[in-house]
């Protein structure tokens, strides 16, 4: 080989790093968001729990609340400008149950977790910590891997 033909695989190489490095950081980019009527709607119940404090989504809003103050569950929409929507459930019980579904155990701080990469249209990452339940589930719009498992785990791993 040449050395004109080494440095351009060198080159070629090098870009071709650059740009599956880049897409692994920004695939697990967060974002703060105003996080105060998730905050306000989560004091409603009555046991100790943590709330989402940055999403992988820019200007998000929260668009829709479901408190059930008797079983102790919350369901929160979170939606971006481009209509992307996650759900977050806080609860005393499990959201739904994953028997029959194919889930990859994860760690979550000290937890482990639940993350299932394909369930009809969305994507769901499920833990416990000190007895309460969380759940975070995002409705793709083309493809699960819009929002990566990363991103999913750094976000829980951010609840405070």
């Amino acid at each position: 080989m040449t050395k004109r033909k080494i440095r351009g695989m060198v080159i070629l190489l090098t870009v071709l790093v650059g740009l599956t490095i880049g897409w692994s950081i920004w695939n697990g980019k967060l974002y703060e968001y105003d996080h105060e009527a998730f905050k306000t709607i989560a004091e409603s119940l009555t046991f100790e729990k943590k709330i989402p404090m940055e999403v992988p989504f820019k200007e998000v809003e929260v668009s829709q609340r479901n408190l059930n103050k008797v079983e102790e569950k919350l369901n929160v929409t979170l939606t971006n400008v481009n209509k992307e929507t996650m759900e977050v459930y806080i609860g005393m019980e499990p959201k739904e149950s994953f028997d029959g579904l194919k889930g990859e155990e994860v760690q979550i701080n000290n937890n482990r977790g639940t993350f299932i990469s394909e369930d009809s249209g969305k994507r769901i990452l499920a833990w416990q910590e000190d007895n309460v339940h969380y759940q975070i589930t995002y409705f793709y719009k083309f493809s699960p891997k819009e929002l990566s498992k990363k991103a999913f785990i750094r976000m829980a791993e951010g609840f405070a």
